[in-house]
């Protein structure tokens, strides 16, 4: 009996072994494990493998388990909620970490509310579409036939800015935060108010490309609200949150107390810890200012899965839908596009539409699979938000829908002499353009490098990244990673001349080739040389206090020549005085740069500031005109006439600096 019990028990172990090896040798790659976004995520510890996408609770609750916990403790963010959606019925939602972490307050992912950003600008493009279903809205015109109380002024004569321009990002609209946040919420400025008092310069004529405008976003809601006549926030409740259940979810700053009681404390990471802070009081609520809960953040995204449609409620019909879910404009072909509210990202091969969400101390996204009826919702309460949505991103791609490996194409040193033409400084377009907040807010520069190894080499702020060409004008990352962000993809004009870069994710974004006049470099030594020129009309009293006291005679000076010289060297030294003393002292003043960006007031020392340039101006006006009758006349000696010619050109070179960076009190 003992022998027979032997061989019972190695059979048993033999078929264990065998099945075992079965299932290692059989299983897919997502089953094996998965490397998302640079972190070594090992799937194969998840017990039950993923099967037709993120069906299986269990496992989509193992995979969550995984991938969070090890995302927030990497980015240092406290905690985040997450849910995950398939074939019309939320999978699970989640909450990780902790909404308070004095009191160690875990995250619920039923109850605990998060501010959703940008993801808010969804709500609002949903609300505009069913108006447009309705006939009350045409999508191609122009928005000044349903403004009623001010109207968008006509920059580029007959190229009005449409709603669809509006939901493409394509108004053409200069970025700008003035008053898009605000001090407090009781003096809190209404959307209507917002709009007609702020209306950003237009930079590009609507439809030629993409510049994401929070303005565009807010002014679409002024228009539902305009067509309606229902107040924006109750437009939402009454068409979109009631309908859907979506009992915790509010637009309003203020949020009511059993709203604000739930409502996750915001962080800041900073000197190696989280530190809470307070969030922004948006005056462009219908852009950003949306807080929710996971189960209720799927149930919006089963609406747009569904087209529209969630359980026994239509928000939008199917053909409404499939419109505002399909392509709609791209800066480029080869660059994933926006679509109506909703932007493309391409990742292992599948198309997903969404939107990212940021405000100061909240990063979400909201992610869909329309033809895998899929999706999910994440955010997270601190700045290392950012990094957690993108690894749940890519974790969540490479595990449910693994593309086929690509290989990195080899570098061809050969090429080195061609890849110079990409080669310059590129500058975001989402910037200020026309006011002095240009000054305070221009995004950091992109260097590109063409490499003797026939690479690209990028250097930001975020670091240094080399790219190898695949097709013609499109580079792939080096190191063979698979960025979230995508590839790069070079803009050329008509004439052959590269005009920009855009990632292939990041359809809203544009990356403009700077000439080498505006470049950071040139400007900032620019500035310096004309600053050393002019601080040499310091040599004229000098001289003078020289003679004085050394007896030596005076040179016949009329009095024309006496004006001359205290014009270039006031205004000189007031260009000096404003670039190295008060410039700095200003941007320095946080009291008076909150007060100009958040309050309709603009502080008189501002104002008192800014206008020194101008008073340098007409000085300098003066000294030129002073130059060319210094030569006609033959005033002073041939050297003082070059040195004056000199200072007047340092004075106009110091000038065009100014304007360049908009540091009038007009732009204010």
């Amino acid at each position: 009996m003992s022998a027979i019990h032997l061989f019972m028990k190695l059979s048993v172990i033999l078929i264990c072994f065998s099945f075992l090896f079965v299932l290692t040798v059989s299983a897919s790659p997502s089953q094996v494990g998965v490397v998302a976004a640079g972190v070594g995520y090992s799937l194969a510890e998840l017990s039950i493998p993923p099967v037709d996408g993120p069906s299986d609770p269990a496992e989509v609750e193992a995979f969550l388990d995984l991938v969070m916990p090890a995302a927030i403790a990497r980015y240092n963010a406290p905690g985040a909620t997450v849910a995950v959606v398939k074939d019309g019925r939320l999978v699970v939602a989640k909450g990780y970490g902790y909404n308070d972490l004095a009191n160690r307050t875990p995250i619920d992912a039923d109850t605990t509310i998060f501010r959703i950003g940008s993801i808010s600008k969804l709500f609002t493009w949903t609300a505009a579409m069913q108006l447009v279903e309705e006939g009350k809205i045409d999508l191609d015109a122009n928005v000044n036939t349903y403004l009623k109380n001010f109207k968008i002024p006509d920059a580029y004569p007959g190229q009005p800015v449409t709603m669809r321009h509006l939901l493409t990002h394509t108004a053409g609209f200069e970025d700008t935060s003035l008053r898009m946040t605000w001090g407090d919420v009781e003096s809190l400025i209404s959307i209507q108010e917002y709009c007609a008092e702020n209306i950003p310069a237009r930079i590009y004529p609507p439809g030629r490309v993409s510049l994401y405008s929070n303005y565009g976003a807010t002014l679409a809601a002024v228009v539902v609200e305009d067509v309606s006549g229902v107040p924006f926030d109750q437009y939402l409740q009454s068409r979109i949150f009631t309908p859907l259940g979506m009992d915790q979810t509010n637009l309003r700053q203020d949020l009511p107390p059993e709203f604000a009681s739930r409502l996750t404390k915001g962080y800041k990471y900073a000197h190696s810890e989280n530190l809470p802070a307070e969030d922004y009081i948006l005056t462009v609520g219908p852009a950003g200012s949306i807080s929710s809960t996971a189960p209720d953040m799927a149930k919006f995204l089963i609406a747009h899965l569904q087209n529209g449609t969630y359980g026994n409620v239509t928000i939008l019909l199917p053909e409404t839908a499939n419109l505002m879910h399909s392509r709609a404009y791209s800066v480029d072909p080869r660059v994933s596009g926006m679509c109506l509210g909703f932007y493309e990202q391409y990742y292992n091969g599948r198309r997903t539409i969404g939107h990212g969400g940021d405000t100061d101390t909240f990063h979400s996204n909201l992610c869909l699979l329309p033809e895998e009826q899929a999706g999910f919702f994440v955010s997270s309460n601190s700045a290392g938000g950012r990094g957690v949505r993108d690894e749940l991103f890519a974790a969540y791609m490479d595990h449910y829908y693994p593309g086929e490996s690509v290989v990195s194409p080899e570098p061809d040193p050969s090429a080195s002499a061609r890849l110079q033409q990409y080669a310059g400084t590129y500058e975001m377009n989402r910037h200020n353009y026309a006011r002095f907040e240009r000054y305070i807010g221009l995004p950091s520069p992109i260097t590109i490098i063409a490499t003797p190894e026939g690479t690209l080499r990028m250097v930001s702020s975020d670091g240094t990244v080399e790219y190898i060409e695949g097709e013609s004008g499109i580079f792939f990352p080096a190191d063979g990673s698979r960025p979230v962000k995508g590839n790069i993809v070079f803009h050329t004009a008509p004439d052959g001349s590269v005009e920009y870069f855009a990632y292939t994710n990041i359809p809203v974004m544009v990356y403009s080739r700077l000439p080498w006049f505006m470049t950071a470099d040139f400007q900032d030594n620019l500035k310096t040389a004309a600053a050393i020129i002019l601080g040499t009309v310091l040599l004229w009293p000098l001289l003078f206090l020289f003679r004085h006291t050394h007896a030596i005679p005076e040179p016949a000076y009329s009095k024309i020549t006496r004006i001359a010289r205290w014009c270039a060297g006031i205004a000189a030294l007031l260009l000096i005085a404003f670039v190295y003393i008060l410039l700095p002292w200003i941007t320095g003043n946080e009291g008076i740069l909150v007060t100009y960006i958040q309050t309709r007031e603009i502080p008189g020392t501002l104002t008192a500031v800014l206008t020194v340039p101008v008073i340098a101006a007409i000085l300098t006006i003066a000294t030129v005109a002073f130059a060319v009758l210094a030569w006609k006349e033959k005033y002073w000696t041939f050297p003082h006439r070059v040195h004056y010619t000199i200072i007047a050109m340092a004075l106009v070179a110091m000038l065009w600096w100014v304007h360049v960076n908009r540091l009038w009190v007009f732009c204010l």
